[in-house]
């Protein structure tokens, strides 16, 4: 049996995944958006934390050892994918997932596997950073597991499995009733799956099923194998399970759900959990914690699991005499009228003794909750209340059984706030779910007629889906490197005292200070839930630092751009009209006589601008003008001005599926004509297929269709200029819009006069 042997605490929000290299170097990845690495104490047996890195500006979401054990590979939800060394050095970043990144596998040391929330599985050479194959037609997020022959294996929301040779699927079969978590090899038999549908299921590489394991009370997240071939695997049931000749020997409770589970090269178990911790669990004494910390860790999983109880179904506290524990110290419940008991099993006298009661929620109503485009009207077991700044309180209904993470992020979308709340938001809704006398509204008396439904507007149609489109992940410019701005703006500084013209806007000691404090809140990114801007940090930029000339405002800029991706900076311009007065500043620098680095960092701020609704409002606008003045930037000889242009028009393209009525669907399409012809990356050109696309999402009148014919056909040409290992992506672009055109129905009023372009 399995005991606790340490827990690490490293981490200020879930541990989402775990790796171990075999020499034993261990890192953590988490919510917080920090990786861990640990290093192995063989004097005192324990892990202890050797650094924290930030690379990700976003969650992390998964890792893996790299084959020789020198480095990680981690993915996050910032769709990037980061190659470092053991010591936490970065060697490579790789970047081409449209979406989360939740999955890795390595199996040959000149290339690895990546899954995304995109729908895609990426085969990635190690030493380039080129993506060599990109593997589609799978649903949300991809699992993949690598194999030595080169082969591959994916799972998705479809519930299929995929076996993949050079590229190219070669087979596909339905492995379960739900979406595919986890793939793992298992030696001398084929590989294993587990799925939110509950099970393991045991394949031979031919896809015959061998065997179904059935044990958890819920979704199952990761699966790993022991040296002695035991299945292990964790689940939001908040246990771990030990699985041997299809049943499970040995179930490690948690007081929370665990995402990832590893075995070390002990035999010791490690998992990644949802409460902030990653643990160790042993069946050597020697590595195994105190008996206190044992005794702890259990109260502690005990008092979690309360509120899950069914006191029904405990042993009567009569049959203490009739049931026989199996070790010292063997914790077990039993009801006492109707109160459950924590008792403890001692071998002198072989005798259950009563440790304590559990402490649970007092049973509750229903609460109604009227519904919404998230969450379906009806009565749930709590209706939380929570208070957004600037926006009041907003309701978050929740069942018992559903996760407080996907419950989180679906109240995040619909509000329309920055993703870095859905963890503070999670953690609220378990932490209240013990305390629902307190947290929960007041439940509505039972309706004793039928409710007459109000009549309400007719809702805005949503837009047509195809494959590609409409595509909603706008680009952001997210890294953040506070040096060397700091660096800049403080040589700058220097220039600007001694220029007669504006020298008024030179930053006194007073200024310095105010600026280094705002750069390390941006710096900060593990604080942004709780950390803010001054007012005197926004007066500095306003009043002073944005006023300064062209050579020297762009790092200035580059603060901005900075300061978009911190969450708060979205209360502060509540008031739109605010945003728009703030931002006419950054406007001015989108200028044909500007300096090339200015006009980047502009075009990079504004495209971050639309990370929040506040922002959003003003660059939107401000669009209308700029796409009135986008001629010199479409013109302009920098490649990287050019680029960045095609992810400014996309975003906005994004942002005009959220409106009632759009306004600029002719005017981006007319830029995106501006920027085809030019040279622009394959990237680009897939996004202003993106462009082209979410216009068409919209409903389009004769006008947009006959314009993205054109462009379609531009697109087609370009085709021979592409690069080969970059034309699939760009080929599958062009086969959606043409999908796209032929299903697409111009507004009523044209339908006499349409006529779908010959392209099509």
């Amino acid at each position: 049996t399995y005991s606790l042997s340490q827990e690490l605490e490293s981490h200020s929000g879930a541990v989402r995944t775990i790796s171990i290299t075999d020499n034993n170097i261990l890192l953590s990845g988490s919510w917080d958006t920090t990786c861990a690495i640990y290093l192995f104490d063989p004097k005192d047996h324990r892990y202890v934390l050797d650094k924290t890195l930030a690379y990700h500006s976003r969650p992390v979401y998964c890792s893996c050892a790299m084959l020789d054990s020198k480095g990680f590979f981690t993915g996050g939800d910032d769709g990037k994918i980061f190659a470092i060394d053991v010591i936490g050095n970065p060697l490579l970043m790789f970047e081409g997932h449209q979406k989360a990144v939740n999955s890795l596998s390595q199996c040959i040391p000149t290339e690895f596997a990546s899954g995304s929330w995109d729908g895609t599985c990426r085969v990635w050479d190690v030493e380039t950073g080129k993506c060599k194959h990109i593997l589609g037609d799978h649903s949300h997020a991809v699992s993949v597991l690598t194999l030595p022959n080169g082969m591959l294996i994916t799972g998705s929301q479809d519930k299929n499995i995929n076996f993949w040779n050079n590229g190219q699927k070669v087979a596909t079969f339905q492995a379960h009733g739900d979406i595919i978590r986890d793939i793992i090899p298992i030696k001398d038999v084929g590989f294993a799956t587990c799925s939110n549908d509950e099970t393991i299921r045991m394949w031979d590489m031919s896809g015959k099923l061998l065997q179904t394991l059935k044990g958890h009370n819920g979704f199952i997240y990761g699966l790993s194998q022991t040296s002695l071939g035991e299945i292990v695997s964790c689940s939001e049931d908040n246990t771990v399970k030990v699985w041997k000749n299809g049943a499970f020997t040995d179930s490690i409770s948690h007081p929370a759900t665990i995402w990832t589970v590893k075995v070390n090269c002990f035999g010791d178990i490690v998992t990644a959990c949802e409460d902030k911790s990653v643990r160790v669990f042993t069946k050597d004494p020697v590595r195994m914690a105190s008996e206190v910390q044992q005794a702890e860790y259990k109260n502690k999983c005990i008092a979690k699991s309360a509120s899950k109880l069914n006191v029904a179904e405990l042993p009567d506290v009569s049959q203490t005499s009739k049931i026989i524990g199996k070790k010292e110290g063997e914790i077990k419940l039993f009801r006492n009228g109707n109160s459950p008991e924590v008792h403890v099993w001692k071998m002198e006298g072989q005798k259950w003794e009563k440790m304590g009661d559990v402490m649970g929620p007092a049973p509750s109503q229903k609460d109604y909750y009227e519904g919404d485009d998230f969450f379906p009207a009806g009565y749930y077991d709590y209706i939380f209340n929570i208070d957004i700044k600037n926006q009041g309180e907003k309701k978050l209904p929740f069942n018992r059984g559903s996760i407080p993470l996907e419950e989180a992020e679906k109240f995040v979308e619909r509000e329309q706030i920055h993703r870095v709340f859905v963890e503070e938001i999670s953690s609220y809704i378990r932490n209240n779910l013990d305390q629902v006398q307190t947290y929960m509204a007041q439940p509505p008396p039972e309706p004793v007629a039928p409710v007459i439904p109000i009549a309400k507007p007719e809702p805005k149609p949503e837009p047509k889906k195809t494959k590609h489109f409409p595509m909603t992940f706008s680009v952001l410019y997210d890294s953040i490197n506070t040096d060397n701005p700091l660096k800049k703006i403080t040589e700058f500084n220097a220039l600007i005292k001694t220029n007669e013209k504006f020298k008024q806007y030179a930053m006194t000691l007073t200024d310095e200070m105010t600026l280094k404090t705002l750069l390390e809140t941006i710096k900060n990114k593990s604080l942004y839930s709780t950390s803010k801007f001054t007012e005197q940090q926004f007066e500095l930029l306003e009043q002073k630092l944005l006023k300064w000339p062209f050579e020297n405002v762009f790092p200035v800029i580059d603060v901005l751009r900075m300061m978009l991706m911190h969450p708060v900076i979205q209360a502060f311009f509540g008031t739109y009209e605010k945003g728009v007065d703030f931002f006419t500043n950054v406007l001015r620098c989108l200028k044909p006589e500007a300096p090339d680095p200015l006009i980047i960092t502009t075009l990079r701020c504004m495209c971050n601008m639309y990370e929040g609704n506040s922002t959003a409002y003003a660059i939107t606008k401000m669009m209308k003008f700029v796409l009135s003045q986008f001629q010199f930037i479409a013109d302009h000889k920098n490649k990287n001005v050019v680029n960045t242009s095609v992810a400014l028009i996309l975003n906005a393209s994004i942002k005009e599926l959220t409106k009632k009525e759009s306004d600029l669907k002719i005017e981006l399409l007319n830029a995106a004509e501006m920027l085809i012809d030019k040279d622009i990356s394959a990237d680009s050109l897939v996004n202003l297929g993106y462009v082209i696309g979410n216009i068409l999402s919209l409903g389009s009148d004769k006008a947009c269709i006959m314009k993205s014919g054109g462009l379609l056909q531009k697109m087609q040409k370009r085709l021979i200029t592409i690069a080969e290992a970059d034309r699939s992506k760009v080929e599958e672009i062009i086969a959606s819009l043409t999908t796209c055109l032929l299903y697409t129905s111009p507004s009523p009023r044209d339908l006499s006069t349409s006529r779908m372009p010959s392209s099509a």
